[in-house]
C-alpha cells in the first residue's frame, strides 16, 4: 500500500507478516507450464502465474484493514491474519479476471498473467487463486478464541460477496452501452464492484476480534464508506494521476468508455452540444479512440467542474467513515487511529 511515508511505515510490520502469510501453503502451478512470453531469455522468469500476480504487490488495502479492525476490538491483528490473506487473494483473483476482460497487458507496472501465458491459463490461474483464497479463509478455524461459526460465517459472506462482485462487473460493462446512466445507478455500480469486498475485510476483523454488536457495526459503516470513497477516487485517478504513478496509462476509462463518476457528473452538467460530443468519445470503439478525443473528453470534464465534484463526494464518505469509528468503543487505540489514517488516505492516495 503506497501512503503518504509515515503511515506507510506504521503499516510496514502489518504488511510484512500478510505477505508472508499469502504465500504460505501455496500449492505449486502445474507442471509443465510453459514459460511466459515475452520474457528475454536474460531476465527471470515468473515461478509460476499465481506466484507471478501476487508478487506484483499492490495497497494491500482490504487485508490491512481486516487486521487493524481486528486490533481495534481484541489488541491482537495477528488474529485475523489467514483470512486477511484470504481475503486478500480473493481480490487478487478478481484483479487476473479483469485484466482478461479488459485486455490489460501490464498492472502495477509489469505485465499481467495474460499477457505473458495468455487468456485461457490466466482464467486457469484466477480460478486457482479463488480457491486457495477459501482454503485461507478456513485456516482461521486453527486460532484460539475463534469460534468455527464466525469462520463460516465470514467464509459464506465471503462467497455472496464474490456474487455481488460478479454482478457490480456486469453492470460496468453494461453501462458502457448506455447513455441515460445515472449516479445512483453508479453508486449501487461501485458499492457492488468493489465496496463489498471492502466492507467485508473491515467487518470479517471485527468478528474474528470478538467485537460485539455495535463494534461490528460501526466498523461494517466504516468500511461500507470508505470503500465507496476508494472507487470514487480510483475513477478520478485515471482522469489526473501521473501516468508513471498509475501504472497504467491515463484517460483509459474515457477510452473504455466507462461511465464513472466524473464522466456522469459531466453529462449532467454540460451543454446539449458538449454534451453530445462527450457521449460520441465515450461511444468511439476504443481501438479508434485517438489521444486527442481522450484530452478533449479530458477538456470537458474540467469544464463541468467534475473531478472537483468526485472529490466533494468522495471527501463526504471519509467523513462519514471517520464519524463511524467516533461510535467505536474498542480498546485498541492505535489500530483506530490508523483506520482514520487509512480513511483521509483514500483522498490523498496517487495511484
Amino acid at each position: 500500500m503506497t501512503q503518504e511515508p509515515a503511515l506507510s511505515e506504521a503499516l510496514r510490520p502489518y504488511r510484512a507478516r500478510l505477505e508472508s502469510e499469502m504465500v504460505r501453503g501455496l500449492p505449486p502451478f502445474p507442471s509443465g507450464t510453459p514459460d511466459p512470453a515475452h520474457v528475454k531469455p536474460d531476465e527471470t522468469a515468473p515461478l509460476h502465474p499465481l506466484r507471478h500476480v501476487i508478487d506484483a504487490g499492490g495497497k494491500r488495502l482490504r487485508p490491512l484493514l481486516t487486521m487493524l479492525a481486528c486490533e481495534a476490538v481484541c489488541e491482537d491483528a495477528d488474529r485475523a491474519l489467514p483470512t486477511a490473506a484470504g481475503l486478500e487473494l480473493l481480490h487478487t483473483f478478481t484483479l487476473v479476471h479483469d485484466d482478461v476482460m479488459d485486455n490489460d497487458l501490464t498492472r502495477r507496472g509489469r505485465p499481467t498473467v495474460h499477457a505473458l501465458w495468455g487468456g485461457p491459463l490466466a482464467i486457469c490461474a484466477g480460478d486457482a487463486l479463488y480457491a486457495f483464497a477459501f482454503d485461507k479463509m478456513a485456516q482461521n478455524l486453527g486460532t484460539a478464541r475463534v469460534t468455527p461459526e464466525t469462520i463460516v460465517h465470514i467464509m459464506r459472506r465471503a462467497a455472496e460477496v464474490s456474487y455481488e462482485l460478479s454482478a457490480g462487473q456486469t453492470q460496468d460493462l453494461l453501462f458502457e452501452k448506455r447513455d441515460d446512466v445515472t449516479l445512483d445507478e453508479y453508486l449501487e455500480m461501485i458499492r457492488l464492484k468493489t465496496g463489498v469486498l471492502i466492507q467485508l475485510s473491515v467487518e470479517a476483523g471485527a468478528r474474528i476480534g470478538g467485537g460485539d454488536t455495535e463494534q461490528v457495526a460501526a466498523l461494517s459503516d466504516y468500511g461500507r464508506h470508505i470503500g465507496l470513497a476508494f472507487q470514487i477516487v480510483d475513477d478520478l485517478l485515471d482522469l489526473v494521476a501521473d501516468e508513471a504513478e498509475l501504472g497504467k496509462p491515463v484517460g483509459s476509462d474515457i477510452r473504455a468508455g466507462k461511465k464513472t463518476y466524473p464522466v456522469l457528473h459531466a453529462l449532467d452538467h454540460l451543454g446539449p452540444a458538449d454534451r453530445a460530443r462527450l457521449l460520441d468519445i465515450l461511444t468511439t470503439p476504443e481501438p479508434e479512440t485517438t489521444p486527442t478525443m481522450v484530452q478533449e473528453g479530458l477538456s470537458l470534464l474540467v469544464e463541468a467542474d467534475s473531478m472537483e465534484a468526485a472529490k466533494v463526494h468522495a471527501t463526504r464518505e471519509v467523513e462519514n467513515a471517520r464519524a463511524a469509528l467516533g461510535r467505536l468503543d474498542a480498546p485498541g487505540g492505535s489500530a483506530i487511529a490508523l483506520l482514520a489514517r487509512v480513511a483521509d488516505y483514500m483522498i490523498t492516495r496517487r495511484n
